[in-house]
């Protein structure tokens, strides 16, 4: 028998990182994700687990049907053809690909979730809005029919990204070792479907069953007729959680003349976008647009690009927009620029912004403040209509706007909190000139101006060079809080306003120095009228902390790796604060180890780690 050697990874990947979370805010954090957690000994979490209301997505799946969506979902996740032929062998065994598929109400969805696995789907569904879908009115193969194209597509992408949440067997890690479809089906029924049965040919462990058992022939057959179907055709999708570009596929666009000018620019620039998808007339009010909403049908993605010649928009108007597009929809509202008058359209701006916030649906591309930059260079003499130039200026901020994972209700996806650090502060500490600033945060300082949110101070003419001024746009623009310091102070009104909007003091007092293994990303610190934040380990970051400094004397700092103390600056004590319900985890652990079995070469062994709301198996290997 060989001897057992668990290899444990830290506590540390046991987290629901709901300040980072992803195209599902609060799925399970990538292999990545968790071992930068891991170097930092990250311990948190959300109790409000995954209620959290950010977008499923900002985009539909690609594909005819349900079976290719599926198929390009797992192919755009890193799965190769053998391996998601295996995994859609299993889905048409168990449902027919149907998402609402329904065995008396004791399984449900595509792989036929059961027990604590279906509640906790049936919460990402209801999550999305979509959960009247779970009733036995759509259990049928007729689901389709009855369930509207957008909806039916959403439900279908919950339980795709809910299937990846599952971490359990190590499911992914193992399936990816399959070279056949067969192979690939009998891995994903046994430790994804942990099936109990019995074979004249033993090929896996079932270790939940504690026995040895091979797929069944029908798996095994759906799976090699996908995989002759779809092996070799690759995938264009349109946009989806990994990152890929939105280019057009999903996207209608309605607007007036400065979408008519545009049209070439939005084919240039998303290049699968149809001109039946580009609906603009010039002089058109926001009213004929609402009319022109309810006429055509719809993509998941509606870029609303009016209001130029409807200045004073009211709330019940956009209320109005926002209710015919659909709640299931992402809306693009584009802000309103004249540069003759630049107040004209001040209030509907604000609203866009609001709703925006207030909708988590509701995403800006902000045309006014990108082209109030440069109007001569971008617009015609009436500084109203955009030239050549500004067209292709105008399709590019609404494609940055779609592409961009986030939206003004501070919803991010993973990763999101250090892109913006590695985006907004120079990765080494350098030398002079300090007060140089990286495009991408001298265009977030320009816009937080344009929007009256607080910069903090100037350095020789350069706005922005302050500490207090940068933490406010990095937690702001992150979505870690977006109403940080709504009152503009500086760095000793900041501290008061953590305390006042009840921010967890780290230090068990504020003259004890904090123990530095608890701090993660998003913890802000103050000491002696300065502050910085903490970002972790980011691979090429050369620091955990990112700051900058304002001075008097022309020698402040941009924002940069950091290289203050954790602990004590200038002689006092660092205080550092975390955002409210975000505290160090409490769990009561249980342990299973899964028994040898020498039979197969296949056998797997796991420990696994319980909480009180999921459950994440640790790696294990044998030697």
């Amino acid at each position: 028998m060989k001897k057992i050697r668990i290899i444990l990874k830290s506590v540390a990947s046991i987290i629901i990182a709901a300040t980072l979370a992803t195209s599902t805010c609060a799925a399970t954090p990538s292999e990545e994700i968790l071992d930068m957690f891991n170097k930092n000994g990250i311990y948190y979490y959300n109790p409000d687990g995954n209620a959290d209301k950010c977008n499923t997505s900002a985009t539909t799946l690609a594909g005819s049907d349900s079976a290719e969506k599926i198929w390009n979902f797992f192919i755009e996740h890193g799965f190769n053809d053998a391996q998601t032929a295996g995994l859609l062998g299993n889905a048409k065994a168990e449902s027919g690909l149907v998402p609402t598929r329904s065995s008396n109400g004791t399984y449900f969805g595509i792989f036929q979730w059961g027990g604590g696995r279906r509640n906790t789907l049936f919460r990402r569904i209801e999550d999305a809005g979509l959960s009247k879908y779970t009733s036995s009115e759509y259990w049928g193969s007729d689901a389709e029919q009855k369930i509207p194209k957008a909806d039916y597509d959403k439900l279908l992408q919950v339980e795709l990204e809910f299937t990846l949440e599952e971490k359990d067997l190590n499911w992914q890690e193992e399936i990816k070792k399959a070279d056949t479809p067969e192979m690939a089906a009998e891995i994903f029924l046994v430790l994804f479907e942990r099936a109990v049965g019995g074979s004249s040919e033993i090929l896996y462990y079932a270790p939940y069953a504690g026995r040895l058992y091979q797929a069944t022939k029908a798996r095994r057959d759906y799976a090699k007729e996908f995989y002759s179907q779809y092996a070799g055709k690759g995938i264009q999708n349109a946009g989806s959680m990994n990152g890929n570009a939105e280019n057009g596929k999903n996207i209608t666009i309605i607007g007036d003349s400065i979408t008519v000018r545009s049209h070439n620019a939005f084919k240039k620039r998303f290049p699968e976008l149809t001109d039946s998808d580009i609906n603009g007339r010039s002089g058109r009010p926001w009213s004929e647009g609402i009319n022109v909403a309810k006429s055509m049908e719809l993509k998941n993605i509606v870029v609303f690009a009016l209001g130029t010649n409807s200045a004073n928009l009211t709330a019940s108007s956009i209320e109005e927009a926002i209710t015919t597009i659909g709640a299931n929809k992402t809306i693009v509202f584009v802000t309103n620029y004249h540069g003759k008058n630049k107040n004209l359209f001040t209030s509907n701006n604000n609203l866009f912004k609001t709703f925006s916030k207030n909708n988590q649906n509701i995403i800006i591309a902000d045309w006014a403040t990108t082209v109030d930059q440069n109007p001569n260079t971008y617009l015609d003499s009436d500084m109203f209509h955009p030239n050549g130039a500004g067209t292709e200026l105008f399709a590019e901020i609404i494609w940055k706007a779609i592409n961009s994972n986030t939206n003004e209700n501070g919803c991010s996806v993973s990763g999101e909190f250090q892109s913006l650090v590695l985006s907004y502060a120079w990765p080494q500490y350098h030398e002079a000139p300090w007060h140089d600033r990286m495009p991408a945060y001298a265009e977030a300082v320009t816009r937080s101006i344009s929007e009256g949110r607080y910069v903090g101070g100037s350095v020789a003419g350069v706005p922005g060079i302050d500490c207090g001024g940068f933490v406010t746009i990095l937690v702001q623009n992150s979505g870690l809080e977006p109403d940080y310091n709504d009152g503009k102070g500086n760095t000793d009104a900041q501290e008061a306003w953590v305390k006042s909007h009840g921010w967890q003091l780290l230090n068990s007092a504020s003259s004890i120095a904090v123990d530095t293994s608890i701090l993660q990303p998003g913890d802000v610190a103050f000491s002696s009228g300065h502050t910085f934040i903490y970002v972790g380990e980011i691979p090429g970051f050369d620091s955990v902390i990112a700051s900058a400094s304002y001075s008097t004397i022309g020698a402040g700092r941009a924002p940069m790796a950091g290289r203050e103390d954790l602990m004590h600056g200038n002689g006092v004590t660092v205080r550092w604060y975390r955002k409210p319900n975000y505290r160090i985890a409490k769990y009561n652990y249980q342990t299973n180890i899964v028994a040898n079995n020498t039979s197969s070469n296949n056998t797997l062994f796991k420990i696994a780690f319980i909480d009180n709301r999921q459950r994440y198996l640790i790696k294990s290997n044998l030697s």
